[in-house]
């Protein structure tokens, strides 16, 4: 089930960016944070999309108090932190981190 909602949201954000990065099946942590020192628009644009669309697509429950602007810093600030922590995430998949990211940091509660 997880794998299917990662393609699944690897899919949404895609399509609603048009990014060929994100569509790239074996981007690593560690080349995105990379290119994130590269250029930080465009990273924050991709955590931005990949967040917005998890959230809209309910997987996903950040507070409504909390600015996307600054759940980006808290997303970026958690991969660097855990992928510094952890070489098995760090030179895995992107997108597989990003969902850990989320899901870690705004689970949605169970009723």
């Amino acid at each position: 089930m997880k794998n299917f909602a990662i393609a699944a949201m690897t899919a949404v954000v895609a399509i609603l960016i048009g990014s060929s990065a994100i569509a790239k099946e074996t981007r690593s942590l560690s080349d995105f944070l990379s290119d994130c020192s590269k250029n930080s628009r465009v990273c924050h644009g991709n955590l931005h999309d990949y967040l917005l669309a998890a959230k809209n697509q309910g997987f996903v429950c950040p507070p409504d108090d909390l600015s996307m602007d600054r759940a980006v810093s808290q997303e970026l600030d958690w991969l660097r932190k855990e992928g510094a922590a952890d070489a098995a995430l760090y030179n895995g998949n992107a997108e597989d981190a990003q969902w850990t990211a989320i899901t870690t940091l705004w689970p949605c509660k169970k009723d």
